[in-house]
């Protein structure tokens, strides 16, 4: 019996931390002053794709601990932009990101 309350809590646990990672889909990125930046497309397990306005696109991968979004190499490392998503009661997903020299960039 005990070793099914403990997996029980286990899962209770793990579940939430498990339910945070950014869903999949394509994200328009714009500047804190609303220039547009490009699109940002997530994948699953963490890998992405980044196309700039002049149409250019290279990947890479970012890491999720709860809501924080933390690039571990491509184009959004390169930029040095770390961040938070969220989603919102009716499944819209937004991400904020802040560089290093201040650029504000979002993604929804």
């Amino acid at each position: 019996m005990r070793p099914l309350i403990a997996a029980a809590v286990l899962v209770l646990l793990a579940t939430p931390a498990l339910a945070q990672f950014p869903p999949p889909g394509v994200y328009k990125c714009v500047s804190e002053n609303g220039a547009n930046l490009g699109e940002l497309t997530l994948f699953v397990a963490g890998n992405y794709s980044f196309k700039n306005v002049d149409g250019n696109s290279a990947s890479g991968q970012v890491a999720s601990a709860g809501s924080e979004v933390n690039p571990l190499s491509g184009p959004l490392k390169d930029m040095q932009l770390t961040g938070v998503f969220g989603t919102d009661d009716t499944g819209k997903t937004t991400f904020r990101f802040t560089g290093a020299d201040g650029l504000e960039v979002s993604c929804q």
